[in-house]
């Protein structure tokens, strides 16, 4: 327990680093100075009020048209954001009003209410202004689950608790190798981690390199303990792509409602929409006379901006109360009636946490790309759910940790420490490795297989030996037949230099390598490769969007990225500018060797490295290795500072 406790006093420092962070600008700078650095909207005006999920008044802001037609500012909004809507001109009794992003467009911003939202204290006929906050939503499920641990005694805990703070060992295996596969296309790898996983022991971790097919492998292991064991399950994930992934291809394989995902619908993928416990609830039989309750109140709603009257709509907002509470009421029933019939409930990590699972019991608690999440993160589930007698992580901890913003180097390696790290570290024999790939040419997976694998992966034959030329609509050539060629700017004036734009967060760019680029994906197009099959990243925000304003006035479909952004993402063709290049041989954001690693093993077909390869060589062990391995195995072009200047005119 000595473990969660040091984790408790780690989360909140992260916690306080994250608030210090996002309080320092928000009281420091206007909104207009905010949106300009994507932490804000201005200018807004309220369109709508109206009913949402559990009950919540959900206010509908539109842009201000006097000043803009459009959305102004806001570009690091997103949904789940929590936000507090201020007016343009307050008064000392003006109070900020708090709210979570349901759905951000151009043309709107959707968001639910803070429940203590004094509704008699309009937001009507002013304009107002969003401003990002800090979500301390999140880190309270996670410290009330590190609470709830510590307070326990060993007795009160699960099998699965005590093993997962070191207090158990874990129980023996069963495989079994006469399990009935429903994908008879998993290969030796896939099936044993199948077998593993369905066994009685508590814990499980399927291992999944970059292309290896984690998801179908998860997909057989859910139909396993749900078909054939009669469980219920819970499969959850550090965040909404990473769950909705699984859940749409879990969809074809369960009827009806046996498949629910908790989360508000604006944060889901349009395909799984079907699943979305709001839909299904509103929808479903028994969820039209809460519908009625909700019309009721809407109405009343519509009826409020009409009127004039303050003791009037005084009245109206007490009659609105009491139906909001007949509404919740109403609603929970339905939505527990739901949650009895699933036999697999999908949520992000911070929705295992949700009230309207409280009463629900599972079986078996699968986390989906657990290396992205922070280990206290992954106690919300554990600890809300005793019943669940077996944990599946599945993840791969060589590709990049969760993200941490405290800056204390203690508690940033604790916190970029996974449950992953720490089950594989403490217990023999749980961990199942999958080992073939299906993305990569041969050639572009042998370096992370030796240097990150140990070796054992192996590319499938569909795809050991595929090229850029075996597209239909692709020139047989030189670039479009070499899987790996390097763009070696050692030797010349390549330099990278300091972004001086002025953004909040220091950044690097190199100017000579974007120009690079720019020519190589020129390349490729003349040879028939498509826009959307070409991929751009860099470790460096500011040599993305260098590169973005050099490519995309004439080609915007090509996707241009950081690294950190494109990890799970795959093209046919990636070219990877690297930026450090210096007389110092600093490598900065390279020393991170699972940033590398998520990096060169995004493209299908074809990676073109555009670097510094001295620098490389002078770095960490492993830029070494892979410089040295680029020397070694693949192609190297040696552009002259005459052959740059003359792209940049």
């Amino acid at each position: 327990m000595d473990r969660l406790s040091h984790l408790y006093t780690c989360l909140e420092a992260e916690k306080a680093a994250d608030v210090a962070s996002m309080s320092s600008l928000t009281s420091s700078l206007t909104p207009k100075q905010l949106a300009s650095r994507g932490l804000a909207i201005v200018n807004l005006t309220l369109a709508s009020l109206r009913t949402g999920f559990g009950g919540k008044l959900v206010a509908t802001l539109e842009p201000d048209v006097s000043i803009s037609p459009e959305i102004t500012g806001g570009n690091d909004i997103r949904t789940g954001d929590l936000i507090k809507i201020i007016k343009n001109k307050t008064s000392k009794d003006d109070k900020a009003v708090e709210a979570v992003v349901l759905k951000s467009t151009k043309a709107k911003i959707e968001v639910a209410l803070d429940e203590n939202f004094d509704a008699t204290d309009s937001l009507d006929g002013v304009r107002l202004h969003v401003v990002k906050l800090a979500n301390n939503a999140t880190y309270r499920r996670m410290e009330f689950a590190l609470k709830d641990m510590l307070r326990m005694k060993e007795q009160e805990m699960s099998d699965l608790m005590r093993v997962c703070v070191d207090k158990e060992t874990i129980s023996d295996h069963k495989d079994d190798p006469n399990l009935q596969l429903y994908n008879t296309a998993l290969n030796p790898s896939q099936v044993e981690a199948v077998q593993h996983s369905v066994g009685s022991a508590q814990v499980t971790v399927v291992h999944g390199p970059p292309g290896t097919g984690k998801t179908h492998t998860l997909v057989e292991i859910i139909r396993q303990l749900v078909q054939k064991k009669g469980q219920r399950v819970l499969v959850c994930g550090p965040s909404n792509i990473s769950v909705d992934t699984l859940l749409e291809r879990l969809h074809p394989h369960f009827n009806g409602n046996q498949l629910l995902r908790i989360g508000h619908p604006a944060r889901l993928l349009e395909a799984n929409l079907q699943h979305s416990l709001d839909i299904v609830s509103k929808t479903c039989d028994s969820g039209q006379i809460v519908k009625d309750v909700q019309v009721n109140i809407d109405q009343q709603l519509r009826k409020i901006s009409k009127t004039k009257s303050g003791r009037e709509k005084y009245a109206m907002y007490k009659e609105i109360g009491m139906l909001r509470k007949e509404f919740k009421e109403r609603q929970k029933k339905v939505v527990a009636d739901l949650l009895l019939q699933a036999k697999v409930v999908c949520a992000t990590l911070h929705g295992t946490g949700d009230s309207c699972l409280k009463d629900v019991q599972f079986d078996t608690i699968i986390i989906d790309e657990i290396s992205q999440s922070l280990e206290p993160q992954c106690w919300i589930p554990i600890s809300r759910y005793p019943s669940a007698q077996k944990l599946i992580i599945a993840g791969d901890n060589q590709q990049l940790p969760p993200t941490v913003k405290c800056e204390q180097s203690k508690i940033k390696k604790q916190l970029e420490l996974t449950l992953f790290d720490h089950l594989v570290g403490n217990y023999d024999n749980i961990r199942r490795l999958l080992k073939v790939q299906y993305r990569m040419h041969d050639a572009i997976m042998q370096f992370p297989s030796q240097e990150l694998y140990g070796g054992q992966l192996v590319a499938h034959s569909s795809v050991a030996r595929h090229t850029l030329a075996d597209l239909p609509h692709v020139t047989e050539d030189y670039e479009t037949t070499t899987p790996v060629v390097w763009i070696d700017t050692q030797g010349d004036d390549f330099y990278e230099q300091e972004d001086e734009s002025g953004k909040l967060n220091p950044s690097r760019l190199n100017d000579s390598e974007a120009y690079l680029v720019r020519r190589h994906v020129g390349k490729l197009l003349d040879l028939g490769v498509l826009e959307s099959e070409i991929g751009v990243i860099t470790p460096y925000s500011a040599q993305a969007s260098l590169i973005r304003s050099l490519i995309h006035p004439t080609n915007p479909a090509v996707e241009v990225a950081t690294v950190d952004s494109f990890q799970g993402r795959e093209k046919e063709a990636v070219i990877l500018s690297l930026v450090r290049s210096n007389e110092n041989h600093e490598i900065g954001f390279l020393g991170e060797y699972r940033r590398l690693n998520v990096a060169m093993t995004r493209p299908r077909r074809h990676l073109c490295v555009v670097g510094n390869m001295e620098t490389l060589a002078r770095g960490s062990d492993f830029t070494q290795a892979w410089a040295k391995h680029g020397e070694d195995n693949d192609d190297i072009e040696f552009p002259s500072l005459d052959e740059v200047i003359e792209l940049q005119q």
